[in-house]
């Protein structure tokens, strides 16, 4: 079997759906032949990408100022386009211009596909081009799904909204996410180290945020829960893990709101084993994105017991039981911030629904995948079937 695995922007640029398809691919590989298909990005290279265990080819494409991600054109590249129709089945994991082009390949070429929907992606679509342009793009998206056999959702209230909100027609199956995240064993070790590099003392009250920096994931209402935070409880410290064309807006941000000394911006942490270390020494982490469908990060907070707090009636915190395996809050700076400052008063709390995400919430890519794999094989054998 060889799997084409189709993302519209790939390393070195991190994110949750670029590492949920490198452990897809990563693990695949030792089942089947793997390509995953991606645009061409600012320091990717035939060097940079053969130290991956599966084969990657790019497109072509432009890295527009102000973006993160890179614009592809793969209708445009004849070699791109020629791999593709080598695939026994396509799996995409977004529907802009490469996901496009799978599914016209598909179409074409009688090639089984199946979508993963990562992201209520509407909010960040007509943010970015309007709401008349914007629903046009999000139309010409849906219409890649459209043409899966199946789409797979990371739970069931997911696929619901998806068919409610954006017309899906296909059928669904529900793949949830995990992690190659493990506990650490020495955790007092490894928080002097978290300690050491980040010059935190032992008995501060630490949070975190991990993910791209470039508002999707509301970081600028982080730093306003925190301003509010601040009025009543003043020794705390965030760690804003990770990079993004918004980091100095909110570095500023932090400056303006009198958080210069309770925020530490990190950088990329793109080692495993830093990121799992760095979770050994958060109390909490905070997450109110409104349009994720999951977040990996909370599985990888998880692995470590550490609980995340989560805006009330987001998908995020679809699988949440308040004070069971996770927090949930208003979706309202202030009454986010209440909510931090009730659990920096109830530390018992705190490691008892770490404890609790922990059992609930951590899960390992290695058993997920094989269903992956069964369920392609599965696809493959029905798609005669299925009328598209």
């Amino acid at each position: 079997m060889h799997v084409g695995l189709f993302i519209d922007g790939y390393f070195p640029v991190i994110d949750g759906v670029v590492k949920i398809t490198d452990a897809y691919a990563s693990r695949l590989v030792n089942k089947c032949d793997v390509t995953v298909f991606a645009p061409k990005g600012v320091g990717d290279s035939p060097e940079y990408d053969a130290r991956f265990p599966y084969e990657i080819v790019r497109c072509k494409s432009i890295m527009r100022e102000g973006d993160d991600y890179p614009q592809g054109f793969p209708m445009i590249d004849f070699k791109f386009k020629k791999q593709i129709k080598k695939l026994d089945i396509i799996h995409i994991h977004s529907a802009f211009p490469v996901g496009l082009c799978a599914k016209a390949i598909s179409r074409r070429h009688n090639i089984p596909m199946v979508g993963t929907i990562h992201s209520d992606f509407r909010p960040d679509v007509i943010q970015y081009v309007g709401k008349y342009v914007g629903e046009k793009v999000i139309k010409l998206m849906m219409s890649a799904y459209n043409s899966c056999d199946e789409c797979w959702t990371v739970n069931d209230a997911v696929a619901n909204m998806f068919q409610r909100d954006y017309g899906l027609k296909r059928p669904y199956h529900v793949m949830p996410y995990s992690t190659d995240h493990y506990p650490i064993i020495d955790i007092p070790s490894a928080r002097q180290q978290v300690n050491a590099e980040y010059g935190l003392d032992d008995d501060d009250f630490v949070m975190a945020h991990v993910g791209r920096q470039d508002l999707q994931k509301r970081e600028d209402f982080i730093l306003r829960s925190l301003a509010e935070l601040k009025k009543s409880i003043p020794d705390f410290k965030m760690l804003m893990v990770g990079e993004g064309n918004k980091q100095d807006y909110l570095k500023q941000l932090a400056v303006e709101l009198g958080l210069k000394d309770n925020v530490i911006f990190t950088g990329k942490v793109s080692d495993s084993l830093a990121l799992m270390t760095m979770y050994t020494r958060t109390d909490l982490l905070l997450f109110p994105s409104v349009s994720d469908t999951y977040g990996l990060v909370k599985i990888e907070a998880a692995c470590q017991k550490t609980p995340t707090l989560f805006c009330e009636g987001t998908m995020a915190s679809g699988d949440t039981v308040d004070n069971v395996n996770g927090f949930l809050a208003p979706n309202d700076e202030a009454a986010f911030a209440a909510r931090i400052a009730s659990l920096y008063n109830d530390r018992k709390l705190l490691r008892k629904v770490g404890q609790g995400a922990f059992r609930d919430l951590y899960h390992t890519w290695d058993n997920l995948v094989d269903d992956v794999y069964e369920n392609y094989i599965r696809i493959i054998e029905n798609h005669n079937f299925v009328k598209r």
